[in-house]
């Protein structure tokens, strides 16, 4: 399977659904517009309590979301607002999975934190090791060297805990699907599914994900605008690979058995 599959798969459902699925996304970002417009009539004091208020309803309303366009791509009416329902009564399960999902994580997002530490540190101490020296007095060589090691050191498990976290993450990028297709699926089990579905097909979501980068790139030029059908559009190739990989996708694995067959050789 390569990305094309599950992109060709994903037009084919959006067929005589783009005005829907734009409409839902629209309603999606209108939310998020209407926050931030009531937090501008506030002081600035507020900003504090209005992140808290972003960061408790994106999640839910993420998860709304994606149960929308779930549902659309299983054919069944959906409303434009329907996510917000959807979201918000499935609240304590959508924050169940980013907790899960944070226990996986906490061992890379640690190790990230160090290295900002450690860069912190070693440019701190470097650049005051600098203002000593222009006021006459003589650094310590040595210790000068140590300051730099420190901070190449900082760089270096930087770049190294920023690729395990990225890695690391795409092991539980279906969980939220997992948990709509499984309503009674507790959120630590949609995390271990996914995890056990993503087993050896990491990189075929990356790809897959990158390959729309070219999309993403002209949607900028659209003032965001073009977001409304691309963003279900990545969502229903999700969808697509999701059910491919679950074994639930009988369309694509029809098409794969029949490109084997005439074939043999690939």
């Amino acid at each position: 399977m390569i990305s094309s599959d599950f992109r060709a798969e994903a037009r084919k459902k959006l067929e005589g659904k783009w005005g829907k699925v734009a409409l839902i996304t629209l309603a999606y970002f209108v939310i998020f517009f209407l926050i931030n417009f009531v937090e501008s009539f506030f002081p600035d004091s507020t900003d504090f309590l209005f992140s808290i208020i972003n960061t408790i309803i994106e999640i839910p309303l993420a998860l709304g979301l994606i149960f929308s366009l779930f549902k659309v791509y299983n054919d069944e009416d959906v409303k434009a607002f329907d996510f917000l329902e959807l979201g918000f009564n499935n609240f304590k399960k959508s924050w169940g999975i980013t907790f899960e999902v944070f226990k996986k994580m906490i061992l890379p997002i640690i190790l990230v934190i160090v290295s900002y530490i450690l860069i912190f540190v070693g440019i701190s101490l470097s650049a005051y090791s600098i203002a000593m020296y222009s006021y006459g007095s003589i650094p310590n060589s040595n210790l000068n060297i140590v300051f730099i090691l420190l901070t190449l050191l900082g760089f270096i498990l930087l770049i190294i805990s920023m690729i395990w976290t990225i890695t690391k993450s795409f092991y539980y990028q279906l969980a939220y699907l997992i948990a709509v297709d499984n309503p009674d699926m507790t959120s630590k089990n949609a995390v271990l599914k996914s995890e056990e579905l993503m087993t050896g097909n990491r990189s075929k979501l990356f790809w897959l994900q990158l390959s729309f980068i070219g999309w993403a790139i002209l949607s900028a030029f659209t003032f965001g605008i073009g977001m409304l059908w691309l963003a279900p559009y990545m969502q229903f190739a999700i969808i697509a690979f999701y059910k491919y990989i679950s074994g639930n996708n009988q369309n694509i694995e029809a098409k794969v058995v029949t490109d084997d067959t005439d074939n043999p050789i690939q």
